[in-house]
């Protein structure tokens, strides 16, 4: 039986107020047609617009900017699976039925604006908006349209259905050659999911549209924001927002990096802004907005600010001089913009958008993602001047810039990674300085390995924040990332909150993460734990990774039967007469700029035999080697979980095997010395002991791998040389803290058995008490189609005592709510 002691006399420190938070950046449509609840896509006409000074690649399907990176344009559409089902059509999201449609570039509406619509009706003609994968209309509800038009036209502006039935209907004469804004307000007369805007006009006459909105009159507390997508956020619990990004904060170009100035004011003359996420948005949701929604959630905002430096892993460019000076000046402005009173500058603007008083800001972080020089010099630069003038404000490195001995308050860790990663790095925090700066975890999530976006997954991050928890002292702050997906347009995935354009949903790790949040306490209590220990339970293919030119390797055989080549996640094989099989490839840095990557030596080779994944199997293969300078990992579990992205997006690899995404075990022969690693991403974590290896160099050297539970055995030649014990890690995990009423405990059993539990505290409770549990199979997770598959529930227990047993179901996370009997413990 499991144990915990809870020693309530001895509370180890206050809890985080921060602790748990969420960070919104404007990948997956997140922004408009998502949280920002625009109903018309292409509402400003320049999707189908290239970003500025880039080139296009094979017609409209891509682009590469002055730098070299190169993405997905498809005139705009974005991502070529985002079109299925899609019509083309020459301005995204518009069609027209007799009626020409054309981008006017020189008749815009202000000087931010890039073109306007210019439409030529024919009688009876029309010109259609589908929205975001269409209209999501409510019988009975208002939805308030605005546009922005001028010309010589009668209009009959409606809501209707796919094929034309008409749900709501008004009508506008447009006249005169300036634009005028006209603004309409619509009730439809059914729910459809699925409708469409349209502009009709009976008579014929011509039109230039220069910015066009629709929206619910029903939004979040009556500012602007989706409701169920608000309440998700509210119910989590949270308590600091991160805004804008993330990638996007850098940008992938010059013009394409954030500024402050496009986030405010009216949005019809904000500027669009082309995102790295495939879509070009008009800042709907800006800087003001952000605000509010950190207003209206209670939360506190941290805002990230650009430093000079575009997109690091996306072929940079780089401001100097006065352009550097400028970014200085807007963070400045944005400060004020939220913090300075309203007889200001800045202040009055705010006013004038409806918020006279001051918000807050908390938090703010200079750049993302950033490192090596030229991010120390900028970080410096920026810190200095801000904190000079701003000393309240908590600022936040974006890597461990106190190692160049330069002023450090907060540090952003970024971990993405397999499940069994967060579970044995869960004690990363130990040993940390307690005099150094704290520490944000602005960004994780489980991305690649057997599970993703699935309970197990959750229950594997719930453990690497309940370690975190157990480390307050310095870690301070956290965020989930990503935080919403639009599922017509994803870009990335796993994402906390999912959603179409009428509905969403948590993944599993949203309700834990609730759990956490709602149940965090305000003293961090010393526990004593007894648990089992249990072993990854890996499965995969066979590899090979050779390190230099001219390996060779014959007779592979998997459980007594010969294996073919299967995959060559770098490079490939070159078949000889003899029947053997040499290794080669061309392989330089492709991979360069990707977070979190290890590094990849030149010429590498990584190719699988066998196409069956196995949880244990016999693997054999002859191998040549000439030289103990010929290095090479014989790996075992090979096993590759494509993701919904890609660096390239019009080269992408997260349909086939790649060594981003390509997890194994090895056993890692170099200078003839073998020792073992799990390797992620090329990060090699080793284990267990090395040893001198007899190789006979110049002739093939017969190798076996028998993999099995916990480990695997190594042969070379028949002889016994190693044997792999993999690292063990918890298979339940405990926190305890609490409150002046409740007592918190929470237990993670990531195992397939139910776990006994016995519970001790040094102070009496009541007898009833309460579990929140979120259980079930460890593979499941929520969809449209099902979205509380994974979700918790409540239960009443009526053992509660100075000793009593909690039975922790398989697969779970249980928070039990302790009352206290007394006003203080004995």
């Amino acid at each position: 039986m499991s144990s915990i002691r809870i020693i309530t006399e001895q509370a180890l420190f206050e809890t985080a107020p921060d602790f748990y938070g969420l960070f919104f950046e404007d990948i997956n449509r997140a922004g408009d047609g998502g949280l920002y609840p625009e109903m018309l896509r292409n509402r400003a006409f320049e999707d189908s617009i290239l970003p500025e000074r880039c080139k296009p690649l094979d017609g409209t399907y891509g682009f590469v900017t002055p730098e070299g990176w190169r993405d997905q344009f498809n005139n705009g559409e974005g991502l070529k699976r985002w079109m299925d089902g899609v019509d083309e059509t020459p301005i995204p999201a518009w069609y027209a039925r007799n009626a020409r449609m054309d981008l006017d570039f020189n008749d815009t509406l202000n000087k931010n604006r890039l073109a306007s619509l210019n439409i030529e009706f024919e009688p009876g003609g029309y010109v259609t908006n589908i929205g975001f994968r269409g209209l999501s209309l409510i019988q009975g509800q208002y939805y308030e349209f605005y546009m922005f038009a001028r010309g010589s036209v009668s209009l009959t502006v409606s809501l209707e259905s796919k094929d034309h039935h008409v749900y709501a209907s008004k009508s506008l004469n447009i006249a005169g050659t300036d634009y005028q804004r006209f603004d309409l307000t619509l009730c439809p007369d059914h729910t459809d999911p699925d409708a469409r805007f349209t502009l009709k006009s009976s008579s014929g006459g011509s039109l230039n549209l220069g910015f066009t909105s629709l929206m619910p009159r029903d939004t979040y507390k009556g500012h602007g924001m989706r409701k169920d997508l608000m309440e998700m956020l509210q119910n989590t619990g949270s308590r600091f927002l991160r805004f804008p990004g993330g990638c996007i904060v850098e940008g992938f170009t010059r013009e394409t990096a954030v500024r402050f100035p496009h986030m405010i004011g009216p949005v019809w003359e904000r500027p669009s802004h082309n995102l790295m996420w495939h879509y070009r948005t008009t800042n709907g949701l800006g800087y003001h907005e952000y605000l509010q929604i950190c207003e209206d959630l209670g939360l506190e905002p941290m805002y990230v600010i650009n430093c000079g430096i575009t997109c690091q892993g996306r072929k940079p460019e780089l401001f100097e001089g006065d352009e550097l000076e400028q970014w200085i000046q807007e963070a400045f402005d944005a400060i004020d913009y939220a913090t300075a009173p309203a007889d200001s500058r800045w202040g009055r603007l705010r006013a004038q958008a409806g918020h006279p008083e001051p918000f807050k800001l908390t938090y703010l972080e200079i750049g993302n993602e950033n490192d090596k020089d030229v991010y120390f010099s900028r970080y410096e630069k920026f810190y200095h001047a801000i904190h000079k003038r701003y000393p309240q404000i908590k600022l936040i490195s974006n890597t461990h810039t106190e190692n160049r001995g330069l002023p450090t308050q907060i540090v952003d860790e970024h971990l993405y990674s397999t499940a069994d990663t967060f579970v044995t790095a869960s004690n990363k925090y130990r040993n940390y300085d307690r005099k150094g700066p704290r520490i944000f975890i602005g960004e994780y999530a489980v991305t690649s390995g057997l599970d993703i976006g699935n309970l197990k997954s959750a229950l594997a991050e719930t453990m690497y924040l309940m370690e975190a928890e157990k480390n307050q002292d310095i870690v301070r702050l956290t965020a989930y990332a990503p935080l919403f997906q639009n599922v017509d347009y994803t870009a990335w995935y796993p994402n906390l909150i999912a959603f179409n354009n009428h509905t969403c949903f948590g993944i599993p790790f949203y309700h834990a993460l609730s759990m956490l949040a709602r149940n965090h306490g305000k003293s961090l209590l010393r526990t004593e734990a007894d648990f089992r220990s249990g072993y990854p339970e890996p499965e995969g293919l066979n590899g090979l990774i050779a390190y230099q030119s001219g390996i060779l390797v014959k007779n592979v055989q998997v459980n007594g039967k010969a294996a073919g080549f299967s995959h060559g996640i770098i490079g490939d094989v070159h078949s000889h007469e003899d029947g053997a099989l040499e290794l080669t490839s061309d392989y330089i840095d492709e991979l360069e700029g990707y977070p979190n990557m290890g590094h990849i030596p030149m010429h590498t080779a990584f190719v699988t035999f066998g196409d069956k994944e196995e949880h244990s199997s016999t693997y054999e293969l002859e191998v040549l080697l000439q030289s103990p300078e010929q290095d090479i990992d014989i790996a075992v579990w090979v096993h590759s979980t494509p993701m919904l992205f890609s660096r390239d997006e019009t080269n992408p690899f997260y349909t086939s095997w790649n060594p981003v995404y390509t997890d194994r075990y090895v056993w890692s022969i170099k200078q003839g010395i073998g020792r073992f690693a799990s390797v992620n991403r090329f990060n090699y974590s080793y284990f267990g002991t090395e040893c001198q290896l007899p190789i006979r160099y110049g002739e093939y050297n017969r190798f076996q791998v028998i993999t099995r539970h916990g480990g695997f055995d190594c042969y070379l030649n028949g002889q016994l040389v190693q044997t792999a014990q993999m690292v063990p890690y918890p298979m339940v995990a405990e926190l305890a803290s609490e409150d002046d009423t409740f007592i918190y405990v929470k237990i993670v059993n990531i195992g397939k058995t139910e776990e006994a539990v016995n519970i001790c505290l040094d102070c009496p409770i009541d007898a009833v008490y309460e579990a929140e549990l979120l259980t079930g199979h460890p593979k499941d997770t929520n969809s449209l189609d099902k979205p509380d598959k994974i979700c918790p529930v409540s239960r009443t227990f009526s053992n509660g005592a100075g000793s009593f047993t909690y039975l922790a179901p398989a697969y779970s996370f249980s928070v039990l709510k302790l009352r206290k009997a007394g006003s203080s413990c004995i």
